[in-house]
Formats: C-alpha cells, sequence, structure tokens
C-alpha cells in the first residue's frame, strides 16, 4: 500500500447491485477516497434476516474506518447504517435513485407499494444525514403520464414531515466515452436500450408501445437492445438484440436516428443520456427527470397512449433537430465533471 493511499480518508459504498451507475460513482470517490465496496444481497427474501445479522457486525467491527456511508438507493439496506449513523455521529448519505421515491401498484412499481419495505425507506431517509436524489422530481412530484391511484410521488409525498436536507444530485456522463460518430444512420430507425423480463417490465419500460409502433409504421426499422419479454408475436420490423458489450452498444446508438426512452417511470435514464451523446434524437416519456434531459432538443410523450406516439411519430418528418443539438444538451448540463464536483463536495462539507 502506498503511502497516498494510506494518507487517504476511507468511504464505504453499499449497494445491492454493483450496476454501472455504481461503478461510476465509485470512480468518483476514488479520486479523493479509499472506497470500500459492501454488497447488501438481498436477491431472495428469505436471505433477508441474514443480510441484517451479517451487515450489523460489518458496521460493529467497520465504522469507526470510515468518514462516511454512501447508500445507493433506500431501503433495507440503510436501515443499519443510519442507525449506526446516529449513534456515532457518522454522515450517512443515501442516494435516491427512482425505485425508492415512487409508489404505481399499477405496474407493482416502487418501494412504497409494498408496507415493510415503504417503512424501512421512510425511516432510512427520515434519519440519514443527506439525501441525494438524482432528479429533483424525485424529491416531489405531480405523476401525470397515466391516470393512477397515487399522483402524487417523491421523497415528500410518502414522507411528509421529513426534515433530512434533500439537494438533487443529477447523473453525469463521459462525453468522450459515448461520441457522435458521424456514421450514416438508418433512415427512419428506432433504438430502446432497456432490461424487461416479465409482464410488469413489458409495460414499465414501454415496450407494448414500441411494439405498436412498430405495427403500425411497417416500413421503419426498430431496434430493441437488451433482455426483453413481449406478450405477443414481435413484428418482422422490430428487432431484438440481446444485451452487448459497451463497445458495441455504441455502434449501435450511432446506427439509429432516433431513440425512445418511454418508460412508466425512470428516475433519470443513463441509456437515454448515452444515446443523446451518440447522437439519437430522443423521444421520452413525460415522467421524472426524462423531460429535463431532453429539453428543447427532443419530442416529449405527454401521456401513455398509442394514438399519442402514432402523431409524434409521423410528424418526424418536419424534425429539424440534428444530432449535434442533442449531444450538446448533455454535454452542457450533465457532463461526468459535474457530478464529480457536487458529489465530492457534498463529501468534503462533513
Amino acid at each position: 500500500m502506498t503511502i497516498e493511499k494510506q494518507e487517504k480518508e476511507s468511504v464505504l459504498m453499499l449497494f445491492v447491485l454493483y450496476a454501472t451507475f455504481v461503478k461510476r460513482d465509485v470512480a468518483i470517490l476514488e479520486k479523493n477516497y479509499n472506497v470500500d465496496l459492501y454488497q447488501f444481497n438481498t436477491s431472495k427474501k428469505i436471505y433477508l434476516f441474514y443480510a441484517f445479522i451479517k451487515q450489523f457486525f460489518f458496521l460493529l467491527f467497520n465504522l469507526h474506518k470510515y468518514k462516511a456511508i454512501v447508500i445507493q438507493s433506500s431501503g433495507y439496506l440503510s436501515f443499519l447504517p443510519v442507525i449506526f449513523g446516529k449513534l456515532v455521529k457518522k454522515p450517512i448519505i443515501i442516494i435516491a435513485i427512482g425505485t425508492d421515491c415512487a409508489k404505481l401498484p399499477e405496474i407493482n412499481y416502487g418501494a412504497h407499494t409494498k408496507k415493510l419495505l415503504s417503512w424501512f425507506t421512510n425511516f432510512s431517509f427520515k434519519n440519514t444525514s443527506l439525501i441525494l436524489p438524482v432528479h429533483k422530481s424525485l424529491e416531489k412530484s405531480f405523476y401525470n403520464y397515466l391516470d393512477v391511484k397515487f399522483p402524487n410521488q417523491g421523497i415528500r409525498s410518502f414522507n411528509k414531515t421529513i426534515k433530512t436536507p434533500i439537494v438533487e444530485m443529477v447523473n453525469g456522463y463521459d462525453t468522450n466515452k459515448w461520441q457522435n460518430k458521424n456514421l450514416n444512420r438508418v433512415k427512419n430507425s428506432f433504438l430502446s436500450v432497456t432490461f424487461a423480463i416479465d409482464e410488469i417490465g413489458h409495460y414499465r419500460k414501454g415496450i407494448d408501445l414500441i411494439v405498436k409502433a412498430a405495427e403500425l409504421f411497417p416500413e421503419y426499422y426498430f431496434t430493441i437492445v437488451g433482455k426483453v419479454y413481449l406478450k405477443a408475436d414481435c413484428p418482422k420490423n422490430l428487432h431484438l438484440i440481446d444485451n452487448v458489450k459497451q463497445e458495441e452498444l455504441l455502434e449501435i446508438y450511432n446506427k439509429h436516428q432516433y431513440y425512445f426512452q418511454l418508460s412508466m417511470f425512470e428516475g433519470f435514464p443513463n441509456a437515454l443520456c448515452e444515446a443523446m451523446l451518440c447522437g439519437c434524437i430522443p423521444i421520452g416519456s413525460n415522467v421524472a427527470g426524462i423531460p429535463d434531459i431532453i429539453g428543447n432538443n427532443g419530442y416529449i410523450l405527454k401521456q401513455k397512449s398509442n394514438d399519442l406516439l402514432k402523431a409524434l411519430i409521423e410528424n418526424l418528418p418536419n424534425n429539424k433537430l440534428t444530432p449535434s443539438d442533442v449531444r450538446t444538451q448533455i454535454t452542457d448540463n450533465f457532463p461526468l465533471k459535474r457530478r464529480e464536483n457536487e458529489f465530492l463536495g457534498h463529501l468534503k462539507n462533513f
């Protein structure tokens, strides 16, 4: 171990899945800190009690090593850390990613659709030191993309007396990695990169809308990358590609003209921003952070409707936006450096 590494303070990162967005935040923290990783495994509910016991003893013997704990999402994994943090006055930061701020029983989505998980989520938010939602809509927003039983969404909608500081910290993207390569794009081509392996995912990710659009526009070219579940037969002009490496995904982005992000709920979708950096003109749903990501450089589907999407696509021949326009929307507003500065700034303040 080098002297430089020994002199750095340490931070603990907690997560359920070691996803790409977690790896990105680890890389940011490693610029100033030693970062230890802790995975809270709840892949099966029968392991939950064991996961709590294991985490309890880890925190008991190791918490003193860390300047702060950063937790990716509120829920079961954050319960014990916020209690320990309160007891020993250790800063605990929760990054709110979306599911922990939502209640949509219509699609069985969101921590607050489950009574026990909702309690753990609210307890953690209420007792942590700082909450960093990836978009301001996750603090409080009104949902009108679809008629739902609980249109008021966000942390404050489910925890009305919360006093914990809540500060937006949007995602940031590597503008050098995701490039517009100025390739010839397939005319009237539409792409979506997603993960939807069951019927709930089929609707939540807007796969149903994409399938219908492919049926309505048989002369157009549609692609979905990722593991997806289809309720009906796949139209001939809808091409399904399994998960690919990021180098291949870069090429796929650059071959398509438009990008679909038609999710029924999504805090701050990474694939949308990557696609825009690669020059895909976005078509997104009117939920959470998607309208702010797209800004005036793309198209918003105001409500979930096959007819509205059909009308939007029919109007695309009048499109004046260029790949350069949509790339600039991300480079100007959501560069990786912005998240890096904000994230390290928050930790420095403790």
